[in-house]
């Protein structure tokens, strides 16, 4: 599987696929992490067709925060359908990410 990931003005945008759970986030982790290696100075993860996100998927979004931030770089969630918002304040990380309504909104954040 690979992410389509796309360059908007300066931040590279990822598209999550409908589904974001044990089945996929090995290969999601591995396309994102072939992406890291560019370095990139800023990241918008978009969730804008994501229907579903399990506890792997969460993991997988935490480990790439933390070495984007360590590597000096931002990055912002946008697009969260309602029930995968939810499982954001579920889990208690809608403090730890910042989340965006859309593409645009996120650009401008991470400004």
């Amino acid at each position: 599987m690979a992410l389509d990931i796309i360059s908007v003005e300066d931040a590279l945008v990822v598209q999550v696929p409908v589904r974001f759970d044990a089945g996929n986030a090995p290969d999601i982790e591995k396309d994102l992490r072939l992406m890291l290696t560019t370095r990139p100075k800023k990241i918008i993860v978009d969730f804008s067709k994501t229907e579903y996100i399990a506890s792997a998927g969460l993991r997988v979004l935490l480990s790439i925060t933390r070495d984007t931030l360590k590597a000096g770089g931002k990055i912002a969630l946008a697009g969260l359908k309602p029930a995968v918002l939810k499982v954001f304040e579920m889990a208690g990380f809608t403090s730890i990410f910042t989340i965006c309504g859309s593409q645009d909104d996120a650009l401008r954040k991470l400004a």
